[in-house]
């Protein structure tokens, strides 16, 4: 309620209030005591300005001296005299933010392949297969650079690969390089059943057939 008594006093007072910009910096009062006539009140900025406001007791007296020194000039140069603009109060929307919620991805299922990598290029199958134990297969693949490379490696069943990603089993040192385990992130490929048989004909297996279709006429005629 206070907060809209002070709003309704300000529009008030700038109804009665002339914005005054003079052409050059106003030193002094006297300089715009002497434009206008009457009761009124300069207020001036806290910084040097060419401009100042001069609010009047009434609206009526604000229109009288507008029309009083509008058409004034100092030393040839015209004064810009005018009301001030009326105060527009923008209505607070609350708009809602949309929310974005990411995909879930599906978890990867857990295998019984693991990724390893940091792999000493010197470092064999079998020395690998040696320092993890449940291991019963290791893949090496191609270095991928001068020093390390990475192989798969396949446990006897999903619960060890798992403890090893969880680091239940610790991971080993090979070559004093601590190798690196990961998840079996590639895609399966399901084998397609082939939807048709193609059958070769060859010169062999028409005469076959015309041969059989001789003996089922013969048959019959016999009947």
């Amino acid at each position: 309620m206070h907060k809209f008594r002070k709003l309704s006093q300000l529009k008030k007072r700038r109804e009665r209030t002339l914005n005054v910009r003079l052409p050059y910096v106003i030193k002094d009062k006297k300089e715009i005591e002497q434009l206008f006539e009457g009761n009124f009140h300069i207020k001036l900025p806290r910084q040097s300005s060419k401009s100042c406001h001069i609010i009047f007791p009434t609206v009526e007296e604000k229109i009288k001296n507008y029309k009083l020194a509008k058409s004034k000039t100092i030393d040839g140069k015209r004064i810009v005299i005018q009301p001030l603009r009326e105060i527009v109060f923008k209505k607070e929307i609350n708009t809602r933010k949309k929310i974005f919620i990411p995909e879930i991805k599906p978890d990867i299922e857990v295998t019984k392949t693991l990724f390893i990598s940091n792999v000493a290029n010197s470092v064999k199958s079998h020395e690998i297969r040696g320092a993890l134990p449940g291991c019963i297969g290791v893949t090496l693949l191609k270095p991928y650079n001068k020093d390390f490379r990475s192989a798969m490696v396949k446990m006897e069943n999903i619960q060890i690969a798992a403890e090893y990603l969880t680091e239940k089993h610790k991971w080993p040192i090979l070559n004093g390089h601590k190798i690196c385990m990961k998840r079996d992130t590639r895609a399966k490929h399901k084998r397609r059943r082939p939807t048709s048989i193609l059958k070769i004909h060859n010169e062999n297996t028409i005469e076959k057939s015309n041969k059989s279709l001789n003996c089922t006429e013969v048959n019959n005629d016999d009947n």
